[in-house]
């Protein structure tokens, strides 16, 4: 088609690297030495099948019995500062209650996922992670910022998804608002802080699909 046809993907997934490299660089420059090592992948492809971060998974720079946890971050549309969290597949986990401790601290209140039946979680990297073991779920906002009802929220992601989302007008507005980015990059440092920091391995819970390969990874 005529004029400017590049698909730029501002939003999805320009966002998601640029908290990638935001959360690196402030562990980096805090100063705090860690207790174990962090890793930060951006993996490409996922639209093609999770091919980034299928490989990630079945070639991991350490056994994937070392590593704690994964969290992802894929688009976050910045409109504003979110008052609520998706974290579908952190309650799969002896991690969430964690989770919930801390989205309290944010006063983020966490919600379910909206289309369970279009299985978001299989969809997304961090599944990649979930198949090798490595409990792992995705942070995104729910439908409530400050300063709007949910019906404003819900339209906002609903227009992006019909006019912006894969296409070549996903690019960036001057009026974007990304203080709801920065708060959930910090919620983020602080759930890596405190997976870091737990006194024992983090385990999916009793039954789950994924435990069989988390005790395998363990050994």
């Amino acid at each position: 088609m005529p004029g400017d046809n590049i698909y730029n993907g501002a939003a999805d997934n320009a966002t998601g690297v640029g908290m990638i490299l935001e959360l690196a660089r402030a562990w980096t420059q805090s100063g705090i030495k860690p207790p174990h090592s962090l890793i930060f992948a951006a993996v490409t492809a996922e639209e093609q099948g999770l091919l980034g971060s299928e490989y990630l998974g079945q070639h991991p720079p350490i056994p994937t019995g070392q590593i704690a946890l994964d969290i992802n971050y894929d688009m976050i549309l910045p409109i504003g500062i979110p008052q609520q969290v998706n974290v579908n597949g952190a309650q799969r986990t002896s991690f969430f209650p964690t989770v919930q401790a801390t989205a309290k601290r944010f006063d983020l209140t966490i919600v379910p996922d909206p289309r369970p039946s279009a299985g978001s979680y299989y969809r997304s990297d961090h599944f990649s992670l979930s198949r090798v073991g490595i409990p792992a779920f995705s942070i995104e906002t729910g439908e409530l910022y400050e300063g709007h009802d949910a019906a404003w929220g819900h339209k906002q992601h609903e227009d992006f998804g019909a006019h912006d989302y894969h296409n070549f007008s996903d690019n960036y507005h001057e009026d974007w608002d990304f203080r709801g980015n920065a708060k959930l990059d910090r919620f983020g440092m602080e759930l890596g802080w405190e997976a870091i920091s737990a006194p024992g391995n983090i385990q999916w819970n009793s039954g789950d699909e994924f435990e069989a390969a988390r005790k395998t990874s363990l050994r």
